[in-house]
């Protein structure tokens, strides 16, 4: 086989998902990877950014910088990006309902840097569908987040050519349950219905830039041929759907893929290295299917977020992929092989008949459906993993340890310090006490005109970031024009669950709390509650603890199921014990889950907790036959 010329520039933007702390920490983080080779920038905002709160709110409480940096104005982003030109850096932003407020801060912080709008590169997530049925970081009703994710693409489309104003996302349905063909088609589906919203509101040749300049954000798991498959399907398809839906020829797929978290596990953590480098293989293999972006987890994540020992091993992994295995050299190796040819048009024919079906169903519609077959999905691969027939090393096969996760240090911890959310409290008191009040108050008037008038909500979105409004301001005024905040309702109804007598009689009560929206483990949960016989009522996501103990007071519950997947459990637990003993409910059971170190759950149980899991990677079913003990003492 002949080589291939070397490419000129890198075959993909080596990337990490990083950020954490505040502005000045994250900083330096950049800084670092940048020096070791990465070449773009991903940035991960913790909870409260992504939700739409300032950090000194009550929601806010435990949960500042600790998934992610904390942002919150105009000074924040200066800080984050001091030293880097926003002009000569590829900057992926993971945000979708506050997406307007972080775009508009970037764009009025290249204009302090004297860079042109023109010369920005990089990609705002922007993608709310996944966020109602997946990932769970929605704000707004589907109607306005639907119309802010469209303001952002026209806005874009005329002001910020090179900006990718929307990354469709397929990466989280996979991680909630899809199949690849599942992945891909509510992907497409999602991407068909933002196109056909946009298309009658511009010009065609407005329309066709458009069209080129959507980005996806896929996964990739460790199946190796039908991983590759779908990599190559997603790149085959996607030109068909432009041609044959919009008329337009020669549209390029473009994506950016992060591996398969969901695949990481809590045990035996170092199995991970392993993992993540055989989940890049099936989007770089295929030179005619090759991802643009690839950036790669840190093998402890189920445990806590990457120090800068595992950023460097994601680095490294990808730099060693890149140049040492001298697979971008070859032209496509798996041309004309048959297997993959006949998976992949299968593939392809799934796909495309699941996202034509979800575009004539619509946005809102859709948010149910995809919901209910995601939650199907995601049981049945629980089930096979508890039942032993999908083997996962290290979880339910080959437990005895490897031995090196003992020798490294802890996973950073998880859980933040008072006395860093309280600095990050005293500054943002300090930014809002140095602003002109007349022109903020004139800023956000111009923003609720907007609402009100339904104008496109950029450009008073960065007249109010100039302002110095912050992002809790912003989306509190949004709250006020429009129907407030939104929370996706769980139907266990929709779900055929097995039925059982072992827990009759037993209530409980189950909700999130804290700002992380991941429902998977809850949901699972939840069905398996009802059908070992318990009466399960959903109190919601994104949930304080004072709601969760009202709601468990309403309903006279004999257990309160908290699952809190963001870091902030001893924080909320310790609130939830408060107010136990405060309304004298002895008899309340209060059972905590999510992502639990050893060393607190052994804290939490010590509070008073009547049992701590960790819902990562452990069986369902044991928690169950916990739950039942503990409520029966």
């Amino acid at each position: 086989m002949s080589h291939q010329n070397k490419e000129q520039r890198p075959p993909w933007i080596i990337r990490t998902y990083a950020g954490f702390g505040n502005a000045e920490d994250t900083n330096g983080r950049f800084h670092e990877n940048l020096q070791k080779g990465q070449t773009g920038l991903s940035i991960a905002f913790d909870l409260p950014t992504q939700n739409g709160y300032d950090p000194d709110a009550a929601m806010a409480n435990g949960e500042v910088g600790g998934c992610g940096v904390s942002i919150a104005h105009l000074g924040d982003m200066e800080t984050m990006f001091r030293g880097i030109d926003l002009g000569s850096v590829n900057t992926s932003m993971t945000i979708n309902s506050t997406a307007p407020f972080l775009l508009a801060l970037y764009l009025a912080l290249a204009e302090k840097q004297g860079v042109s709008w023109n010369k920005l590169r990089g990609t705002v997530q922007n993608d709310l569908l996944k966020e109602f049925v997946a990932r769970g970081t929605n704000v707004f009703s589907p109607e306005v987040s639907l119309k802010f994710s469209t303001d952002i693409i026209e806005f874009t489309a005329e002001h910020v050519p090179q900006w990718n104003p929307i990354n469709v996302c397929g990466y989280h349905y996979m991680e909630s349950g899809a199949r690849p063909y599942e992945e891909i088609g509510y992907a497409f589906g999602n991407a068909l219905i933002i196109l056909d919203t946009i298309n009658k509101q511009l010009s065609k040749p407005a329309f066709e830039t458009v069209v080129r300049r959507i980005s996806f954000f896929i996964n990739s798991g460790i199946e190796l041929v039908p991983e590759l498959c779908k990599m190559r399907a997603y790149a085959q398809l996607w030109p068909q759907l432009c041609r044959e839906e919009y008329g337009i020829e020669h549209v390029g797929f473009r994506a950016g893929c992060q591996v398969r978290s969901l695949s990481l596990t809590a045990a035996q953590p170092e199995n991970n290295i392993v993992r993540i480098a055989l989940e890049a293989l099936p989007v770089i293999l295929s030179a005619s299917s090759r991802v643009n972006a690839l950036q790669l987890p840190g093998f402890r994540e189920a445990l806590a977020l990457p120090d800068t020992m595992e950023q460097s091993l994601s680095i490294r992994t990808q730099q060693i992929l890149m140049h040492e295995t001298k697979i971008t050299e070859y032209p496509d190796i798996f041309e004309g092989n048959t297997v993959i040819a006949n998976i992949t048009e299968k593939t392809i024919a799934s796909a495309k008949a699941i996202a034509l079906f979800l575009r004539t169903m619509g946005y809102e519609n859709i948010i149910q459906h995809i919901n209910t077959e995601l939650t199907k999905a995601m049981l049945e691969r629980q089930n096979r993993i508890d039942n032993g027939e999908e083997i996962i090393v290290g979880v339910n096969s080959y437990l005895e340890p490897v031995g090196l996760s003992e020798q490294l240090a802890p996973a950073p911890p998880t859980a933040q310090k008072a006395e860093f959310e309280q600095k990050r409290n005293s500054d943002l008191a300090q930014w809002r006490n140095k602003r002109d009040l007349a022109t903020w108050c004139a800023a956000k008037e111009q923003l609720q005109t907007a609402l009100t008038k339904r104008l496109n909500i950029m450009p008073a979105s960065i007249e109010f970031v100039k302002a110095g409004g912050t992002i809790g301001e912003w989306s509190a005024a949004i709250e006020s024009i429009t129907s407030g905040r939104y929370n996706v309702p769980l139907d266990l109804g929709a779900i055929a669950g097995k039925g059982s007598n072992v827990s009759k009689g037993l209530r409980i009560v189950l909700g999130k709390a804290g700002l992380d929206g991941h429902n998977n483990a809850v949901k699972l949960l939840a069905i398996a509650c009802r059908d070992a016989g318990m009466e399960v009522i959903f109190a919601g996501t994104k949930l304080s603890p004072a709601t969760l103990m009202k709601s468990a007071a309403e309903e006279d519950a004999d257990v309160l199921g908290v699952s809190c997947l963001s870091g902030a459990h001893i924080r909320i637990a310790s609130e939830i014990l408060s107010l136990k003993a405060k309304l004298g409910m002895s008899s309340l059971k209060i059972v905590i889950g999510g992502t639990i170190p050893e060393n607190d759950r052994l804290a939490l149980m010590n509070m008073g907790v009547d049992l701590a899991v960790s819902t990562n990677g452990g069986s369902i079913h044991n928690i169950i036959e916990q739950i039942i003990a503990v409520a029966r003492i």
